[in-house]
């Protein structure tokens, strides 16, 4: 019954930030390119380029990811997503250093994930194999590392 509860719980949580972001008008607000080479048994480190749909340099994170249910396959592994923020959305460097967990995505469409400090911030997967690279991700954390020179 407290395992059902906290269950329950863990679930709302994750799907309040994606809802209350659904009744809100978004925009596309740049895109997020993540790569990574994955070893057989070892965690998956990443390096990412964001482009912002403005004029902003682009900016670079590294990052990792969290699996839960089927692994991506081993070997070099490059994830997309469209990065959607409310239509009145102002971009700072390093917005997106954040840890982002997995929403509740309707039948057929590919998982989002929300972000955790700023539940605004929302990555839509754009990765042709939507359904089944990016269902087994559960979290991803991004650390904002700075813009090329």
């Amino acid at each position: 019954m407290r395992y059902g509860l906290m269950m329950s719980a863990a679930v709302l949580a994750l799907m309040t930030p994606a809802k209350a972001f659904a009744q809100k008008p978004h925009a596309n607000v740049g895109v997020l390119t993540c790569t990574f080479v994955k070893p057989q048994d070892a965690a998956q480190k990443m390096m990412c380029g964001f482009k912002s749909s403005g004029s902003g340099a682009e900016e670079k994170y590294s990052g990792s990811i969290q699996e839960s249910g089927k692994d991506l396959p081993p070997g070099k592994v490059v994830l997309i997503w469209t990065v959607l923020g409310l239509s009145d959305t102002k971009m700072a460097p390093g917005m997106l250093a954040q840890r982002y967990v997995k929403a509740s995505a309707a039948a057929g469409q590919a998982p989002m994930l929300v972000g955790e400090k700023n539940s605004q911030i929302v990555l839509q997967s754009e990765t042709n194999d939507a359904a089944a690279t990016y269902d087994s991700i559960s979290r991803m954390e991004l650390e904002f590392t700075g813009t090329p020179a």
